[in-house]
């Protein structure tokens, strides 16, 4: 197929990681396309946060990330949170900081967004929404190792400044229109939070480019689990600790506001283990959760309180039926409250989800520049790779960070 027209770089994706990278190469000389399949750039980044968007957190480790320990240093080590917030100074966007976790000054992803926008509104940037990629593929020009000077340019659209009819080293076709050009940058994010546009294209891509991808499981989500209570005391919030075990083994615990939903259990305690339990469920292992309804007293403590006081301070009121209504002594309500026990059957699955666990795996592409280790001229960043955050800005920093070091490897090697 005939290419419509040709640009220096196409960015599949107006997303964090997209946009990010489209303004940081704006002043670079080359032409730059975006393409975006919603109709408005920044969808699901809007919703981060709560609308927010948490954008890193000064409490930088890996330990907050799943995935390989060493690539995920390297990438941190290079692009910290600091260098992230001088970024967005630069773009005009003030941050304050809470706990270690860093906001727009405004409290509104919207300034982001409108930051990042505005800084792509240059002559060599070229925005395309509503254009859905279907296939990318490098062309036959590409495999026959012709370098870009020994090909003819047919013409140059007086419009746009794009270069048309030169072949070039990638082609990417949308439903109506194929595009040329020498750089491609894959910032399609994954399939998590389908209603805010998130989809699972960008994974055919990488595997038609010589990629592989791992299983994905949803991240940062709630969890059904069995149990007839959990209608009864369904609204109700828990200031708790959240422990999961996968066969008997515990995978960790989390302290904070627990969330009770008519089918289980929500809220970042749950959120942060939720890929865990998705794994372990997908193996057909036995995953179950367990609530610590005081987490700030131990066993004999919480047993002397309820002697004297009972659980009424402790639970919200819903709660106490569940425990009996003071139907049973001191040691079992003290056991209970401490361990409360419960079968996970499920996650809210991928649609709900904040983030996609799992995608390229990162021992494909290199942790310096994001350039793909299959491909040369690819650059994946972001969600999606096989590297998951936290919640509390984790995930934003690592879509920052890809677009950093993508563009600097872009600019020092053109």
């Amino acid at each position: 197929m005939n290419q419509d027209s040709y640009y220096d770089i196409v960015i599949i994706g107006a997303g964090a990681s997209g946009l990010m990278s489209a303004c940081l190469l704006a002043c670079s000389g080359k032409t730059i396309l975006v393409l975006e399949k919603e109709g408005r750039v920044g969808r699901k980044l809007s919703a981060t946060g709560n609308g927010r968007c948490n954008l890193t957190n000064l409490d930088m480790d890996w330990k907050h990330y799943y995935g390989d320990r060493d690539w995920v240093n390297t990438v941190l080590e290079k692009v910290s949170p600091a260098r992230v917030i001088d970024v967005f100074e630069e773009l005009g966007v003030l941050t304050r900081e809470k706990d270690g976790y860093v906001y727009p000054h405004s409290n509104q992803a919207a300034t982001v967004i409108g930051a990042l926008y505005r800084g792509c509104r240059k002559p060599n940037i070229k925005i395309e929404l509503e254009q859905r990629v279907t296939e990318v593929r490098c062309s036959e020009y590409h495999d026959a190792g012709l370098a870009l000077s020994e090909r003819d340019v047919i013409d140059v659209d007086p419009e746009s400044g794009a270069v048309v009819g030169v072949p070039s080293r990638f082609e990417v076709e949308t439903e109506d229109k194929v595009y040329g050009c020498e750089t491609l940058i894959m910032a399609t994010g994954g399939p998590a939070g389908l209603e805010q546009g998130g989809c699972d294209d960008g994974y055919d891509f990488a595997r038609s480019l010589g990629h592989s991808v791992t299983k994905v499981y949803p991240g940062l989500t709630g969890m059904h689990a069995a149990g007839r209570w959990w209608k009864e005391v369904a609204g109700t919030r828990v200031q708790g600790g959240f422990t999961l075990f996968v066969d008997g083994k515990r995978q960790g615990t989390e302290i904070g506001e627990i969330q009770i939903t008519k089918t289980g259990v929500s809220g970042i305690p749950v959120f942060q283990m939720c890929r865990l339990a998705a794994e372990g469920l997908e193996t057909d292992k036995q995953v179950y959760g367990e609530i610590d309804f005081v987490p700030s007293m131990d066993m004999p403590a919480c047993e002397r309180w309820i002697e004297v006081n009972g659980i009424e301070g402790l639970v919200p009121t819903k709660w106490i039926a569940v425990f009996g209504n003071g139907k049973k002594n001191a040691a079992q309500l003290a056991k209970e409250l401490k361990h409360f026990e419960f079968t996970i059957t499920d996650t809210y699955g991928i649609e709900k989800a904040q983030v996609s666990a799992g995608g390229v795996p990162v021992d494909e592409v290199s942790p310096e520049s994001f350039a793909s280790r299959k491909c040369d001229g690819v650059y994946v960043l972001g969600e999606l790779l096989d590297v998951d955050g936290l919640c509390g800005g984790y995930n934003l920093h690592l879509a920052w960070a890809s677009a950093i070091l993508a563009t600097e490897d872009i600019q020092k090697n053109n």
